[in-house]
């Protein structure tokens, strides 16, 4: 049956929850992707992605990997057991998508849209969508009443607004568009308010997809509508004639600064100590205060990886926003998790082989 696989996305979603902690964490060496047992004793080298593209999406708080293969396509990996549970094509533009405090992907598989939840059964959508516009870095007051919108990008060129609240349906009562932005009210003593959308074609809001910022305005006519998709008027696009028809101070998202995004941040030397807990820390090298080394204070600041340079980066989850860290080696590119406070993985281990450790 075509969307049997539908059984098996559940089952595989909902056995994830029955384990304590995941068991397999990915690393890369020399550009290739593996996957190891964070006993140390078993590498996980599937042959359908160890020589592929090496990309890889991190689902929850590692709960599976979803791996891009050799002959292209996606594999969902099971966390917990390191096997395979299902195959189709991420929509990797997208990633994750935030939808209230719940994660979805994009996948096409057998010409069709599906989204994924942990947890939950797949939602096959009703049209086959190219991609999905990414909303993980939108700004948090995107979400008004507890509405929300995903933009969905059809195969003419044109988009679907879908509505998470619906079964993401999509709304039928719009014209059809090519290119839309945001338009958000100035408050004086308060954060900015989302209040409506612009709607109009690809000639008069030239955005790329998934741009959020930097968008020309223009003098061509585009559709004024509230947060509820009742058309206001139609306007020129630009924001002194959208605010005289709104009758209030009001900013396009694609006029303003992007936000600071703290998510995944690198950590950059400051001359300084970083204390990552009571026995790890980030010091500066004593010949170059600019490179960082990673020692266990217990024990006299002993380097935990050598004395070789790496680069560092924490890894935010809805646990905390510095979970762990990702660990590049500048020489060679290879990289791999360090769970400082052990969190999800052994504590103060580098999950990569030994045999992989390539490195002074």
């Amino acid at each position: 049956m075509k969307f049997i696989f539908a059984f098996i996305i559940f089952f595989f979603f909902s056995c994830v929850f029955a384990q304590e902690r995941p068991q397999f964490v990915p690393f890369k060496f020399e550009g290739k992707l593996g996957i190891l047992n964070v006993s140390g004793t078993e590498l996980v080298s599937p042959d359908s992605f160890i020589n592929g593209p090496g990309n890889y999406d991190v689902v929850g708080d590692f709960q599976s990997y979803i791996v891009a293969k050799n002959e292209g396509g996606d594999e969902v990996i099971d966390a917990y057991s390191g096997k395979a549970q299902f195959s189709g094509y991420l929509d990797r533009t997208c990633g994750r998508l935030r939808i209230k405090n719940d994660s979805y992907y994009h996948f096409e598989l057998n010409g069709n849209s599906v989204l994924l939840r942990p947890g939950n059964s797949p939602i096959r959508l009703a049209t086959h969508y190219k991609k999905i516009e990414p909303n993980i870095d939108a700004w948090d007051n995107e979400s008004l009443d507890g509405k929300q919108y995903l933009w969905a990008l059809k195969t003419d060129e044109t988009y679907d607004v879908l509505t998470p609240d619906n079964n993401f349906a999509p709304i039928n009562s719009l014209p059809s568009f090519e290119s839309f932005d945001l338009i958000y009210r100035i408050n004086e003593n308060a954060p900015m308010t989302l209040i409506g959308f612009v709607l109009g074609s690809k000639t008069a809001i030239q955005r790329v997809f998934g741009q959020k910022y930097g968008i020309p305005e223009s003098n061509l006519a585009v559709e004024i509508y509230n947060t509820d998709f009742s058309k206001l008027g139609t306007v020129a696009y630009e924001r002194d004639a959208i605010a005289q028809l709104l009758n209030q101070e009001i900013e396009l998202q694609g006029s303003m600064i992007p936000p600071p995004s703290i998510s995944n941040q690198i950590v950059t030397p400051q001359n300084k100590a970083i204390v990552l807990n009571n026995e790890f820390s980030l010091i500066p090298a004593k010949d170059d205060q600019t490179q960082l080394i990673l020692v266990n204070t217990q024990q006299g600041n002993l380097p935990v990886l050598g004395n070789d340079r790496f680069d560092y980066r924490y890894i935010s989850t809805p646990k905390s926003l510095k979970a762990l860290l990702q660990i590049r080696h500048a020489e060679t590119g290879t990289f791999f998790y360090f769970d400082f406070n052990g969190l999800y993985f052994p504590k103060g281990i580098p999950l990569i082989p030994k045999n992989y450790r390539k490195w002074k």
